[in-house]
């Protein structure tokens, strides 16, 4: 299910992404390994 969540994202090197439910990171990796110098990624764990 991860690659189809970052599929559906079509990530652009320069947007910004919210990543609300952070937990060990692994969404967050694959976003920030598509995102440029000027990308940005928030993330939030709630626990």
């Amino acid at each position: 299910m991860l690659d189809e969540c970052i599929e559906a994202l079509a990530i652009k090197p320069n947007g910004i992404y919210i990543d609300a439910t952070f937990g060990r990171g692994g969404h967050s990796a694959h976003i920030l390994d598509a995102l440029g110098e000027h990308g940005r990624l928030l993330a939030f764990d709630r626990d």
